[in-house]
């Protein structure tokens, strides 16, 4: 952003008043300073929504906005505004997953919109199905809801079904933190789109297969997420506690804590910089030579900003093997994957980041009943055609399928990918 004039060393000073053109001195190619000229001011950075640009040119502050992350998340702003379709617009969350993509994957990929740099193979714009089909969806999470926002885009019928109170699932302990508050907008948008498109809705409905079969869909699909993976010492599994228990509340943070982080993502770090904002003394341990290695730079530096104010250490190369009771405190026992050496941490908390294992019972219950057993044509998937499995149970009377963390523990774009590739071409 252009704000200031400029003296004869070229330095930038003096911020100047911001009402339209911007009067200031220009510096010549020799080093001189002519007579005030107009300035245009020209800002670019981190402006996510139409509404914030617009009051920032209407109340004179700036001359043009550039919105580049905006567009990226959703290419047709200036259509949808056009069209007088600005609440549609999917917004910009702020999780730089475009930036940190560019920096270490070499494309620009967004954390909620698995179309954007990859428009030879995945649609903006989902097409309608010739033929109308039920479909119920297990889940409201980030997978889930986009599974329902495209199925209905395509014109089926769709039902789903989410245990909790409320959509969002693992993004809603993400929200939790004050800098990535704006992930919630994730489920916003979606659960918006798909109450404009007519998607019936079941919270606090715990799905079993009565559930699903009672309904007699065309395709059932299991997003169910995943829950945390504690069970990973020698002793000691009911020692511990995992980060989302530390995320949602439901274990206070210690004053003395370990945090083994074996998964690597944001969620050892939110976890972190809790407790240590709340007055303890944090060590960050993983067997990797690096840790936090899915937070890519871009990400990792906000937190690093944080945590390196406060009580915080981390240790590389150092597993956690066991833990066990030691009057009021916990023993901690490491060792290395180097091998021949062992240590102990005496502290009053052991946190656990492992990843998750697939909540996928009902996933399971449901392949017996199901026409393709829950199969999956891989080379379909991959190429962007219907799955179209033989009829492997001839019994069956739906199509099964699992996305997300029900398959296995990843991230929120690999969930929402997994969705529209597979509901694209239902």
């Amino acid at each position: 952003m252009i704000r200031g004039h400029v003296s004869t060393d070229a330095a930038l000073t003096d911020v100047i008043p911001v009402q339209g053109m911007r009067s200031a001195p220009h510096l010549d190619f020799a080093g001189e300073i002519r007579a005030e000229t107009q300035v245009p001011v020209f800002h670019a950075a981190r402006i996510p929504d139409v509404a914030t640009a617009r009051h920032a040119i209407a109340s004179g502050k700036l001359d043009m906005v550039g919105m580049t992350r905006a567009h990226i998340t959703e290419p047709h702003i200036i259509h949808k505004i056009i069209a007088g379709e600005e609440d549609r617009i999917r917004p910009c969350v702020g999780a730089n997953y475009c930036l940190d993509r560019i920096y270490q994957g070499g494309a620009a990929l967004c954390i909620h919109n698995p179309a954007t740099g990859r428009e030879l193979s995945q649609p903006h714009l989902i097409p309608q199905a010739d033929t109308h089909k039920r479909v119920l969806i297990v889940g409201a999470g980030p997978g889930g809801l986009e599974a329902a926002r495209v199925a209905a885009q395509r014109g089926h019928a769709v039902t789903v079904h989410e245990a909790a109170p409320d959509p969002g699932g693992q993004i809603r302990l993400t929200a939790r933190s004050a800098r990535r508050r704006e992930m919630l907008s994730i489920i916003d948008w979606r659960m918006a789109e798909c109450d404009r498109l007519g998607v019936a809705f079941h919270f606090n409905s715990f799905a079993d297969t009565g559930t699903v079969t009672d309904a007699a869909p065309d395709v059932a699909i299991i997003a169910t997420g995943g829950l945390p993976h504690t069970e990973m010492l020698r002793e000691g599994n009911d020692l511990v506690v995992s980060a989302w228990d530390i995320l949602s509340g439901d274990a206070a943070p210690g004053q003395n804590v370990l945090i083994h982080d074996e998964a690597g993502d944001n969620a050892a770090l939110q976890a972190a910089e809790r407790i240590a904002e709340a007055g303890g003394r944090v060590e960050i341990m993983t067997p990797d030579r690096a840790f936090a290695p899915e937070v890519m730079g871009m990400s990792l530096t906000p937190y690093m900003r944080a945590l390196q104010k406060l009580d915080t250490t981390f240790t590389v190369t150092w597993r956690l093997l066991g833990a066990r009771r030691d009057g009021n405190e916990l023993l901690a026992e490491i060792g290395s994957d180097y091998g021949g050496v062992t240590r102990h941490r005496r502290v009053d908390q052991i946190v656990v980041n492992y990843g998750t294992r697939p909540l996928d019972d009902l996933y399971f219950d449901l392949r017996p009943v199901s026409s393709n057993l829950g199969e999956v044509d891989y080379d379909a998937f991959i190429a962007g055609r219907p799955q179209t499995l033989a009829r492997t149970n001839p019994d069956g009377a739906f199509q099964l399928f699992r996305i997300g963390d029900a398959v296995s523990s990843r991230n929120t774009h690999a969930a929402i990918y997994d969705a529209l590739r597979l509901c694209k071409v239902l």
